[in-house]
């Protein structure tokens, strides 16, 4: 199995079975959190033919990505969540010096997401736990020659899987802290004759830590 968060689902699966050294929690939690947006863009969907001279390409594909999420933790072993995550803001440029014009494609990528989260208790405090779900993205795209906007506000919407794994540590019953890697899968659409305007395609991904509110 190569997905971390497969392996940490059988895992979780098989402990679910074993007898705990402490009583299985039951609560509502919620939870907010930053860390690095990444994407990976589709060269083809952004230079999709040469240049009749030397171009430029470069590329911002990391960004600062925000998330809130809300929780039921099932029992010690399962819980189940619901997430608004805003991805980040990335830019694919093409420098053109035979024309002087330089084209900056502006990325945005936000979505909601739902998974459960197979958990694996090593302490009352401490555990890993992985991420099995779905992400319904929307991405906008915006592009503009030498500043000035030619397209905006393009947008394409996308249901992918939505996989992660991650560890999270309680200091008391009040308050913890996670940190975690998420996969958001392919964002975007690609364009095409009969899709000019489409964003173009990413695949999308998060490392984040949160502050987790037990209430």
């Amino acid at each position: 199995m190569k997905s971390p968060a497969l392996r940490f689902a059988v895992a979780a699966l098989l402990l679910s079975g074993l007898p705990s050294t402490v009583a299985a929690d039951t609560y509502w939690y919620m939870g907010l959190g930053m860390g690095l947006g990444l994407v990976q863009f589709y060269p083809a969907d952004f230079s999709p033919s040469p240049c009749p001279t030397t171009c430029t390409d470069t590329k911002q594909e990391s960004d600062a990505g925000f998330k809130g999420f809300i929780g039921y933790q099932i029992n010690r072993s399962w819980a189940f969540e619901a997430s608004v995550t805003t991805v980040g803001k990335f830019h694919y440029k093409r420098d053109d010096p035979a024309t002087g014009v330089t084209r900056d494609a502006t990325y945005k990528v936000k979505g909601l997401g739902l998974s459960f989260v197979p958990t694996i208790p090593f302490t009352r405090n401490f555990s890993l736990y992985g991420r099995l779900g779905g992400f319904s993205s929307q991405t906008r795209l915006t592009q503009y020659n030498n500043g000035v906007a030619v397209t905006s506000g393009v947008q394409s919407n996308r249901f992918t899987p939505l996989t992660g794994f991650g560890a999270q540590y309680f200091f008391d019953e009040e308050s913890g802290i996670r940190v975690e890697f998420e996969n958001f899968g392919k964002v975007g659409t690609a364009f095409s004759a009969s899709c000019p305007t489409c964003t173009g395609r990413a695949n999308a991904k998060m490392i984040s830590a949160s502050l987790v509110f037990p209430f």
